[in-house]
Parts: C-alpha cells; sequence; structure tokens
C-alpha cells in the first residue's frame, strides 16, 4: 500500500511538471544544461552559427517552420572564419543536422518555408569547381542547395522568382546554379516557389492551426526597394528606374527581403543585408540608396532585431536604430570586418536610443574583439534562440555551444518584458 502511495505521489508531481507553463520551465533552464525543444505556443528564433554565412530558423507558436537563408562563402581567406562546429562537413549539412535536432517532435519532416533574403554566397551559397554535385538534379550542392538535400523545402521566395531579372537579368554561376535547383526541385520534389510579396500579411502564414494564434503576424515589410507604406498592403518603389542611374547603383545588398514577425506583444525584425549606402556623400541625389530610412518607418520599435549586413559600418544607421530601438540585438558574423566600431558604438550608445540593450554576436574572434572594442562582459559566441512564452508577453534569449552539437547552454538572458 505504502509502494502504491509512493507511485501515486510521483506520478502527481510528474503531472504537475508537465502542467507548468513553458515559461515556467523556461525558468528552469541552466548554464550547461541542454536546451528543452520547442513547446506548442512558444515562438522560437534560432540565429544559427556555422561561421561561413548567415542562416535563421524560426518555429512558430504552432509548429510551423520558416528557414531564413543557408550561406556558405566556400571561400578561404585570412580575415574569414573557420566552419562550425567543426570543417569535417559543410555548412550547408551542419545547418540541416541542427535543424533536424530542434524541430524533433515537430508536425511533418520539411520546412514548411524558406525566404532567400538576397543572391549573395554567404546567404545562399557559393558553387566551385570542387563543389559536390547532387546526385539527381545536376545543380551542386552548396549552403542552401545542401540543406534541401537533407531537409526537404515545401515552400521557397526569392526577390526575383521568376524572372530574376531587377534590376539587371542575373547571369553568374551562383544563380544558375540556383535557378537548376529550383527546376529540379520543383519538377521532382513538388516544391513550390514564389516572389516575396511586400505589404501582404497573408504570404508567410502559420500551417498548423492558426486559428488558436490570430496574435500572430509575418508582415513583409521590403523586397527590391518596394517596401510597405503601412497602410493595408499598399506600398512605394523608393527606387528610381534601373535605366536613369548609373550601372550598378542599385546593389544587391539593398534589394534584401524584410520582414516583421509579431506575436502579441513581441515584434522581431529582419532584413538581410539592407544598408544606407550612398547616404554619407556629397551627393544628395544618392539618399534614395538609403533604403533602411524607410523600412525603419514602417517598422517602429521592437524587442528584437537582427543586424542589417552582420553590423557592418554601412548598415544600421543611428536613424535605424533609433526608430525600432530594440532591446536586443543578434549581430550574424563570417568576417573579422564584421561588428565595425561606428555601428558596435552606435548600437551601444544612449544617445542613439534611450534604455538598456544587450548585443549578441554570433562569432568573436579576437581580431574583431579588438577592432570593434567589444564590451568584454558582453554575452558569448555561439548559436542564439530567442525564446518566447505563449501569447508574446516575455522571452528569453540562450547562447548555445556552437563547437560541437551537444545543444548546451552558454548563457542565459532575461526574462525580458515584451513592449
Amino acid at each position: 500500500m505504502k509502494t502504491l502511495r509512493a507511485l501515486f505521489r510521483v506520478a502527481a508531481i510528474l503531472s504537475a511538471f508537465a502542467s507548468l507553463s513553458p515559461l515556467a520551465r523556461a525558468a528552469d533552464v541552466k548554464v550547461g544544461d541542454v536546451l528543452p525543444l520547442w513547446s506548442e505556443g512558444c515562438l522560437d528564433i534560432h540565429h544559427i552559427n556555422t561561421g561561413r554565412g548567415e542562416s535563421s530558423l524560426i518555429i512558430m507558436p504552432d509548429g510551423t517552420t520558416l528557414l531564413v537563408d543557408a550561406g556558405d562563402m566556400n571561400t578561404e581567406a585570412p580575415h574569414y572564419l573557420n566552419t562550425l562546429p567543426d570543417e569535417t562537413r559543410a555548412p550547408g549539412e551542419w545547418i540541416a543536422r541542427y535543424i533536424k535536432r530542434v524541430t524533433a517532435g515537430l508536425p511533418g519532416s520539411a520546412l514548411n518555408y524558406v525566404l532567400l533574403t538576397h543572391f549573395h554566397s554567404d546567404h545562399m551559397g557559393k558553387p566551385s569547381k570542387d563543389t559536390r554535385v547532387a546526385p539527381a538534379g545536376g545543380y551542386k550542392l552548396i549552403g542552401l542547395t545542401e540543406v534541401a538535400e537533407f531537409v526537404a523545402f515545401e515552400k521557397i521566395m526569392d526577390r526575383g522568382w521568376p524572372d530574376y531579372d531587377f534590376p539587371a537579368p542575373l547571369k553568374n554561376a551562383t544563380m544558375t546554379n540556383y535557378r537548376k535547383f529550383l527546376d529540379w526541385q520543383i519538377a521532382s520534389k513538388g516544391m513550390v516557389a514564389e516572389r516575396f510579396k511586400p505589404g501582404v500579411n497573408d504570404q508567410l502564414t502559420l500551417r498548423n492551426n492558426p486559428a488558436k494564434y490570430p496574435n500572430f503576424e509575418i508582415r513583409n515589410l521590403a523586397a527590391n526597394g518596394v517596401v510597405w507604406t503601412g497602410v493595408g498592403s499598399n506600398t512605394r518603389n523608393h527606387f528610381p528606374d534601373p535605366k536613369d542611374v548609373e550601372q550598378d547603383a542599385i546593389i544587391e545588398n539593398n534589394c534584401s527581403a524584410a520582414f516583421r514577425l509579431a506575436y502579441g506583444s513581441f515584434d522581431y525584425y529582419s532584413g538581410g543585408d539592407l544598408s544606407v549606402l550612398g547616404i554619407h556623400t556629397a551627393s544628395t541625389a544618392e539618399q534614395w540608396m538609403d533604403i533602411e530610412r524607410p523600412v525603419a518607418l514602417v517598422t517602429g520599435p521592437v524587442d528584437v532585431m537582427k543586424a542589417n549586413h552582420h553590423g557592418f559600418h554601412d548598415a544600421n544607421s543611428a536613424f535605424f536604430l533609433g526608430v525600432l530601438r530594440p532591446r536586443v540585438i543578434v549581430i550574424d558574423t563570417w568576417y573579422t570586418a564584421h561588428t565595425a566600431l561606428n555601428t558596435y558604438r552606435q548600437m551601444c550608445s544612449t544617445k542613439t536610443w534611450p534604455g538598456p540593450r544587450d548585443i549578441f554576436i554570433t562569432n568573436q574572434p579576437e581580431a574583431m574583439r579588438l577592432a570593434a572594442r567589444l564590451d568584454p562582459k558582453g554575452p558569448p559566441p555561439g548559436h542564439v534562440v530567442i525564446r518566447v512564452s505563449p501569447g508574446g508577453a516575455e522571452y528569453r534569449v540562450y547562447v548555445i555551444e556552437e563547437t560541437n552539437e551537444s545543444g548546451r547552454v552558454k548563457s542565459v538572458h532575461g526574462p525580458y518584458k515584451s513592449r
């Protein structure tokens, strides 16, 4: 009888623990623990650190998944960083393994959405003559195309589908390989491809249980210089006609796709490599190059922002930061010159915007730390995971071990109150 009572007590304890909210369980996560997997109602945003490009995975409150970029520089240079966790696999495979690990138990095995923000190798992968060719399809496996070899894509979006002709026809080897990949995946795997549509909030939607989370939204902000106005789904084109400006004046970075994710009172911004190129020149005619300004005005204050262009010197202007006023900034880096001194100082300065802020940098080699004069007491490098509680009222930030696949927590930050 005593044994039976003891079993009931154990069952009651386990039941009570299981009934705790994900936020309550999150409070128990300590440095050295393995970060628990996503749970229903939470929003997870993983900034995946391979050291060779940029990639983020979003797990929405109902388990819908969105991969944003999957880069692989595929170039060796003294100022480039090494592949993480190590060189035994290419970045695309490391990203795929990370995705499989953190999405274990989710509905289905495919990624619901993939967004390629723009056509640069650190966001999509750069093939070379030695790059492995897919067993089927004839395209090379690098970055985004390599991820698809391990994790199926249901739908992919980019700024150029299907013509890829803005601001001029895109015909380099990277684009040729990407388009070959698209053609084969669409014909053989049933993948859907779409152009990213600025202004709308119904292209990236919950797939599993949207009615349960009416306070969740992803608003497409910009792509190709076309920016949401903040009214309905209306947009404005902030770039001149390519025929009216010098060749290459409309740069690839400034064509990046940008979006704002909202979950209750929580807001998150991501905008590829948008920059302010041209605003420091003498010619006022080049003010149109500052695509950050119109994007900032329709984004407004956010809780968390992914830094534009890896925190480089030409992005994240004082105006942009002052409008968004983030509590948390995540900087994805792969290059020793990323997180430039001027940008880091603007991010730290209360003259740019008042109040506290925490800055998370995925890679922090000594050369970068010295050049940018990083705060030695700041968060460590690693995978940066934003975990938002059900309903969006609070969130925490976890830095996860990047030198192995243990998933162990290096530092814990928060809880932060969403605005």
